[in-house]
């Protein structure tokens, strides 16, 4: 059986230009929010190229998914801790 997203899937054709460059389609464009100047990365899968745009959706997702449950420290603060028990272990070789 064929996964449904797949079908969901619209194409696109695009160019790749002779200086590297990749037109993404204004339906895309449009439909993901993407203006002049929006930051992407592109992931390399399977020999499929992935192109992720960082929106501001994409940066609320990822500060949501590192926001640290109620009682528990923040990544931040977990680092700090980390290195403060680094500095003790260092401290007591010596």
């Amino acid at each position: 059986m064929i996964n449904s997203k797949i079908l969901d899937m619209a194409t696109y054709q695009t160019t790749i230009s002779s200086k590297g460059q990749v037109v993404v389609p204004a339906e895309l464009r449009e439909q993901l929010g993407l203006k002049k100047g929006t930051r992407a990365t592109w992931t390399e899968e399977r020999g499929r190229l992935i192109l992720m745009p960082i929106t501001e959706r994409i940066l609320d997702e990822m500060q949501g998914f590192l926001k640290p449950r109620p009682g528990e420290p923040s990544v931040f603060e977990a680092s700090l801790a980390e290195r403060e028990r680094e500095r003790r272990r260092e401290r007591e070789r010596k």
